[in-house]
């Protein structure tokens, strides 16, 4: 099996924890995602909101100390580049993206985007939940992106960084649309029409909606070329009743339903969140598919799912 995955928090994980990248008990480590045919991992660097300024840059630096030390151990290539992608699979099966989550890394200095760049980061995340010095995310509600924001959209552009508009604020959420010719990426999103139908009512659901992508985002990241990630968060994906590869399959067949079929793809958020114990680790992501095809999504289809719209997606955009 083929396996691409969007989004994980397992380097801050590993590194706050003092564990291993190569072993360890949580949702992922490099021993079990090598099992695969050919795996692709996006690994992001998890900027905290209570950090800002000069300890957002360090809390970055000492994370990607600690990842870039196990890649050059297990020789694990973080590409840069389509070309370097490609590579990689050819050589090895594997391959890592390096990502940042929160734009508060950056403490309101453009040229610490360029730092990113020439350590290896291709995909950022604008907020978390709160509000930063580019935007507010979906917990604050604040609004339209600021304009150091739009400075660093318009500067990731030129540089082909992936702008990731997970946890983005909806009115933020636009502005990237409006200002981007390149296509955009919700790394670990959900469908919050899906989530106002469960059975749940409480303050974490509507959270849960404000986080997730409602239908009118789904076509217009259609739209624009854009890739959505399917995350397994628990409360994310919805009624407590079901089991976690239920409610990960009704979200699937909803964003298929909506024109879907070449923008799906998996963004776990691994190490990020509690979830439902059949979908909680990467050992669990063949079972997975053979829900899907189970499910009446069809080979080919798990195929763009689980591998493919990420790999087009990326060969296109680094």
């Amino acid at each position: 099996m083929r396996f691409l995955d969007l989004h994980c928090d397992t380097v801050t994980e590993c590194r706050s924890r003092g564990l291993s990248l190569e072993n360890n008990a949580m949702h992922l480590d490099y021993a079990r995602g090598s099992r695969f045919d050919q795996w692709v991992q996006t690994f992001a660097v998890w900027i905290p909101d209570t950090l800002r300024g000069a300890d957002a840059w360090q809390y970055f630096e000492d994370n990607y100390d600690f990842f870039s030390r196990f890649c050059d151990q297990s020789a694990l290539p973080v590409v840069r580049s389509s070309d370097a992608l490609h590579q990689a699979l050819s050589d090895g099966g594997r391959a890592a993206v390096l990502a940042v989550e929160g734009g508060a890394v950056l403490g309101g200095e453009i040229s610490r985007l360029y730092d990113l760049y020439d350590r290896g980061v291709r995909l950022m995340t604008l907020t978390w939940n709160g509000e930063n010095e580019l935007a507010f995310g979906c917990q604050s509600q604040g609004g339209r992106l600021k304009l150091f924001g739009r400075q660093v959209v318009s500067a990731m552009e030129k540089l082909r960084m992936i702008v990731d508009v997970s946890h983005l604020d909806r009115a933020g959420f636009y502005d990237v649309l409006e200002m981007t010719e390149r296509p955009v990426l919700a790394s670990h999103s959900t469908s919050a029409s899906v989530l106002e139908k469960t059975r749940a009512d409480s303050t974490d659901k509507m959270f849960s909606i404000r986080r997730a992508l409602d239908d009118r985002q789904i076509l217009a990241l259609r739209s624009h070329g854009g890739l959505i990630g399917l995350n397994f968060c628990g409360s994310f994906l919805g009624d407590p009743g079901d089991d976690g590869v239920q409610a990960a399959l009704r979200h699937a067949a909803h964003i298929v339903e909506l024109g879907g079929e070449e923008m799906l793809s998996i963004g776990s958020d691994f190490d990020g969140c509690t979830m439902h114990a059949d979908l909680a680790g990467i050992d669990k992501m063949p079972a997975l598919y053979e829900a899907f095809l189970q499910n009446g999504f069809g080979r080919a289809l798990c195929e763009k799912i689980f591998f493919e719209n990420g790999l087009h997606f990326f060969k296109n955009m680094l």
